[in-house]
């Protein structure tokens, strides 16, 4: 504006920028921004019945939960900003899936296409700069493995095994959203606690699991995401999941979820632990977990439903007899998920009408030929991975494919 200014000035009527911009501040009721996304819905609910209301004590009792809901968010932010040496903090969460193949092509509005998945886990609280140490990003298809609790819980379990915990940190402190079917359910806290009781160094003493108010799950794996998609804005065409991976290498470490061990925790813990219903606190209410160990092979779990208190007790949530060391998960073996042969064809029909009849012999599409023949089995670490798994007394992968 102030380059524009003075381009249709005479010279003795130029300005400079800070007189131009005190002007502008000062004199001017200028706003500048984009439209927001993903608002909290209570935040909107509450902002629009204000505008209506015209009862005072209605109005006042509409600002009281206003308030409320605003500390209480805040209450979280604080947590997740905060800086302790003794308190590792890890956060977690799931991208968007991104479609395969991704095609500009008005047709591609209407057809089914493959899945490309992108699980994130940063290391260290809010105020912690991003780097490609500091954030995993694991990744997989919909033909390597399913999205579900066991492939998040197996990839944090991994990130966990891999992570040296420095002699000083008291307490792991795990941060995401309360999505039941990924994070905030049984199959989580019974992996935390059996890692704490049996892998977790000993000066680690305590896991703090804490989820957001609805609505306001912003933490950092999200600043990843939208980097990653400022980039994916700039492609208009995608055709591998190579091509993917190489904008998550960019922003980060990558580990394919094809090449690491992915148990089923959910058939290891449903003969283990107690169903939610049965435990000494209210678990979807809840907002932070506790876990602690015991001497008996097993752990203590209390639940809050604020982010500032600790009153509630601490009680064990296995079953009568049962210890959470006996919680075994059998691994999953990748890339035996055969692809719906009518996704498989609409994916040959999109890309048929882009590529044009002979898009089989195009070198960078031998993925969906490959798919199309149900001859697609990504081998690319396979043998790294028995290799890995040998050595720990697992079968070979490979006999399951």
């Amino acid at each position: 504006m102030w380059r524009m200014y003075n381009q249709e000035r005479d010279e003795d009527l130029k300005v400079k920028q800070s007189f131009f911009r005190k002007i502008v501040n000062n004199s001017y009721n200028f706003g500048f921004g984009s439209p927001r996304t993903d608002v909290c819905s209570t935040c909107i609910s509450l902002q629009e019945r204000l505008k209506n209301e015209k009862s005072p004590i209605k109005r006042n009792e509409l600002m009281i939960e206003k308030r409320i809901h605003r500390l209480k968010y805040k209450a979280f932010y604080n947590i997740i900003k905060e800086e302790n040496k003794d308190i590792l903090t890890i956060t977690f969460d799931c991208q968007k899936n991104q479609p395969l193949p991704k095609l500009p092509d008005q047709s591609a509005y209407f057809s089914r296409q493959f899945n490309f998945y992108h699980f994130a886990i940063v290391q260290g609280n809010s105020k912690t700069k991003l780097t490609k140490e500091n954030v995993h990003s694991y990744y997989w298809t919909e033909l390597n493995h399913a999205k579900g609790s066991n492939q998040i819980i197996s990839a944090v379990y991994h990130f966990l095994q891999g992570t040296v915990i420095e002699s000083h940190v008291k307490v792991l402190r795990v941060v995401c959203d309360g999505c039941s079917g990924q994070n905030k359910n049984t199959g989580m806290v019974s992996m935390l606690g059996k890692w704490l009781y049996s892998e977790a160094p000993r000066n680690v003493k305590k896991i703090e699991i804490i989820f957001p108010v609805v609505g306001h799950s912003f933490i950092p794996p999200d600043r990843v995401f939208a980097k990653i998609e400022r980039t994916l804005k700039t492609k208009e065409v995608v055709v591998t999941p190579s091509e993917y991976t190489e904008v998550l290498q960019e922003n980060g470490t990558c580990i394919n979820l094809a090449t690491i061990p992915v148990y089923d925790w959910k058939a290891a813990y449903d003969p283990v632990i107690k169903p939610t219903s049965s435990w000494h606190f209210p678990f979807m209410r809840s907002k932070r977990f506790f876990l602690t160990r015991t001497k008996t092979e097993n752990i203590l779990v209390q639940g809050e439903e604020t982010y500032r208190n600790e009153i509630n007790k601490k009680k064990i949530i296995t079953k009568k007899n049962k210890k959470i060391t006996m919680i075994i998960p059998q691994m999953l073996s990748p890339n035996t998920i055969l692809p719906n042969e009518a996704k498989v064809k609409d994916v040959c029909d999109l890309l048929q009408k882009h590529f044009g009849g002979e898009w089989r012999d195009l070198p960078q599409l031998k993925y969906y030929v490959d798919i199309e023949n149900k001859t697609y089995i990504p081998s690319h670490g396979i043998d790294n991975m028995n290799n890995d798994l040998c050595e720990h007394g697992f079968q070979d992968v490979t006999a399951h494919i």
